[in-house]
Parts: structure tokens; C-alpha cells; sequence
């Protein structure tokens, strides 16, 4: 028994492609065959619709979440197969053989999960955002919303709603607003709650649109928006480049500007990076400990490399990284840190070519009018 657990993702397999061969088979049989033959409107009559083609789908997917023992495939798993052994067993009068060994297969697998539970505790591959979880969710409690309702309500349709398959098409077809008109509401209570579960259908769906296509959307525009950054930089050369902002560089960067010098910001901030931007300065948004970064910036061609921030630590490791590209490349640029207190100037000094300390300017200028 204790190799049994490994069948687990198999089992699922196997349910995955039978749900596929054998509705599909139906498909064939009956487009081939039922004309000719109306005494097989029984088998007809069993037959489900394309849905259970989507479930064998769904269990495929699942496959390799199992193999990884996640979480989230063992609650998906565990959910389908109720919903369809709860399903098959609505509609008993026209189960077959088939069925009873796919209801056998997908009850074993159940145990097996069940009995193997505390061994998915892995997370998910692609973990979820917040927004996309919401719009998931969202979605799920809508169909549950209009399933439930559907198979309450079934005798106030025509024709009537009897089983979950049913009821399942019926509130995807309401929820896209498709509305193909096979199946009607015939009474005020039937109308109402098709009514609102339009509203939630409209709500769901669109949420879940967002959701998904707005990260590509993003995506997409930053591809755009690299290809722009790296037609800009490439036209840069003799220029500098300040790893880092804080405010007492802003007088600098713009009297540097009206001069007409080149000079790219590299700015962690968000805000920050935004603000320059928005400014008309040449930002890269982006931490200057990397040497990618430092390469689109165009630091080969760069006569000045300037450490600006407030982060004693970070202008080490971005001196660290640009003096070890200055010697492995070659390169002639200057390395300069500009700092506001002596303090950790000394680690920092065999990496850099020459330090502006403002407090012992100020304290110079300070001390000579005196």
C-alpha cells in the first residue's frame, strides 16, 4: 500500500484521458449513428455535452501539480472529482458501464488523496496576486451563485433544469450573456435570478479580464518601453552616469542639464524614478549593483561614474560592481562618491577614484571665514 501513493498523479491522468476519449467517442457515435438509429436516444439522452471534454482537460493540468505535491492541485483534484461523482450519480438512470468504472476510478483516487493529504504541502507554482485571487474568486462564488440557483429553480425553466451539467451550461450561458435561447425562464422568480446573476456574470468576467490581461498588458508596454530606454542610451556617450539620488544632488543634476552635459539616474525609488522622469531627465529605474543595468546605461562609453546614494552600503556594493567592470573592460571613466558625513568613507575609498565629503566642504568654507 505504501507505493500507492505514487499512482495518485497516474490515476489522474488516466481520468483526465478517459473523460476526453470517451466523450468524444460519444460526439462521433452520435452525429455518425443517431439518425439512422432513434432507438439509441437513450444513449443520447445520457450524454452530457462537451463540458465533460473541459473536465478531462482540467485533471490533465492537474497532472503535474500532483507530481510536485502542491496544495493547490490536491484541493482542485479532491473538488472535481466530488463534483463529478455527485454529478453521474444525478443522472443514474442513464449511467452505463463506462460510467461506473470512471465513478470506481475517480472514488479510489478520492481515497487516495484523502488518505495521502498531508503530503501536498508544497505551494503552487505560479503563485496568485491579491487582485487576481479576489477576481478567481469572484468568479467561482458567481457560478456556485448561478449552479445552486439554476437546479433550485430547475421546474421554473423550459425545459427544466434536472442535473448539474445542466445547470452548469445554463450559467455560463447567462454569465457570458451569450444567450443562445435553448433553455427560458417561464416565472418572475426564474426571470430575477437570471437577471442577477447577468449583473455578476458582467462583474466576474470583466474582473477576471483585468486581472489576467492586465499584467500582460504591462508587460508588453515595458518591452515597448525598453526597446525606447535602449534607442536612448545608445545614443549616449561622454556622459555621465549617477548611481543613486538623494536631494543634495538636485542643484547639480540641473545645473548639469542647463549646461547641456548627458547624465542617465539610476533610481531605485518608484516615486523617484517617476518625479525625474517626469522631469525630462533620462531615468533607469533599477538598482546600479547590477552589471546589466550598468551596460545599458552605456558605462563603456561614460567619462564620470558618480555614487549618490544616502545608502552607505549600497554605494559599496555599486563601487564594488563598477570598479571591477573599469578594470576587467578597461575603461577610462572617473569614480566618484559623494557622501555627507565621513563616516565608512574609508571601505569604500579603495574602490573609488576621488570623494566629495560635503560636510568637510561645509566645515572648510565654515572655518576660512572665520
Amino acid at each position: 500500500m505504501r507505493d500507492l501513493r505514487k499512482l495518485i498523479p497516474y490515476l489522474v491522468l488516466i481520468l483526465g484521458a478517459y473523460y476526453i476519449i470517451y466523450n468524444v467517442s460519444f460526439i462521433i457515435f452520435n452525429i455518425k449513428y443517431l439518425a439512422f438509429l432513434p432507438q439509441l436516444y437513450f444513449l443520447n439522452s445520457r450524454y452530457s455535452g462537451s463540458t465533460d471534454i473541459l473536465y478531462g482537460v482540467f485533471l490533465l493540468l492537474l497532472y503535474s501539480g500532483l507530481k510536485r505535491k502542491t496544495w493547490t492541485s490536491w484541493y482542485a483534484v479532491q473538488g472535481f472529482l466530488l463534483f463529478y461523482v455527485m454529478n453521474e450519480l444525478a443522472r443514474v438512470s442513464h449511467i452505463l458501464i463506462f460510467d461506473i468504472l470512471g465513478i470506481s476510478i475517480s472514488l479510489f483516487t478520492f481515497y487516495l488523496l484523502w488518505k495521502y493529504r498531508k503530503e501536498y504541502v508544497y505551494p503552487p507554482t505560479y503563485m496568485l496576486s491579491t487582485e487576481n485571487l479576489l477576481a478567481l474568486s469572484s468568479l467561482v462564488l458567481s457560478m456556485i451563485y448561478g449552479i445552486g440557483g439554476s437546479l433550485y429553480l430547475g421546474q421554473q425553466f423550459s425545459p427544466p433544469i434536472t442535473n448539474l451539467t445542466t445547470a452548469f451550461y445554463y450559467t455560463i450561458e447567462v454569465m457570458t450573456t451569450l444567450g443562445f435561447g435553448d433553455i427560458l425562464p417561464v416565472t418572475n422568480a426564474a426571470r430575477l435570478f437570471t437577471s442577477s446573476l447577468v449583473v455578476f456574470g458582467i462583474v466576474s468576467f470583466l474582473g477576471s479580464v483585468v486581472s489576467v490581461m492586465g499584467p500582460v498588458i504591462q508587460k508588453r508596454l515595458e518591452k515597448v518601453v525598453n526597446i525606447m530606454e535602449n534607442v536612448e542610451f545608445s545614443g549616449l556617450k561622454n556622459h555621465i552616469i549617477f548611481c543613486g539620488y538623494n536631494p543634495i544632488i538636485n542643484l547639480l543634476v540641473e545645473e548639469l542639464r542647463n549646461r547641456g552635459i548627458p547624465l542617465v539616474l539610476i533610481v531605485r525609488d518608484t516615486e523617484m524614478a517617476t518625479y525625474l522622469k517626469n522631469d525630462g531627465y533620462i531615468v533607469l529605474h533599477e538598482r546600479a549593483d547590477n552589471t546589466h543595468v550598468l551596460e545599458l546605461a552605456g558605462i563603456k562609453r561614460a567619462r564620470q561614474v558618480i555614487l549618490s546614494s544616502a545608502d552607505d552600503n549600497y554605494n559599496l556594493m555599486v563601487a564594488l560592481i563598477v570598479s571591477k567592470l573599469k578594470r576587467e573592460l578597461n575603461l577610462k571613466f572617473k569614480i566618484s562618491l559623494i557622501v555627507t558625513s565621513s563616516k565608512n568613507i574609508e571601505i569604500i575609498n579603495d574602490f573609488i577614484d576621488e570623494t566629495i565629503n560635503l560636510s568637510s566642504i561645509v566645515k572648510d568654507y565654515l572655518i576660512k571665514n572665520f
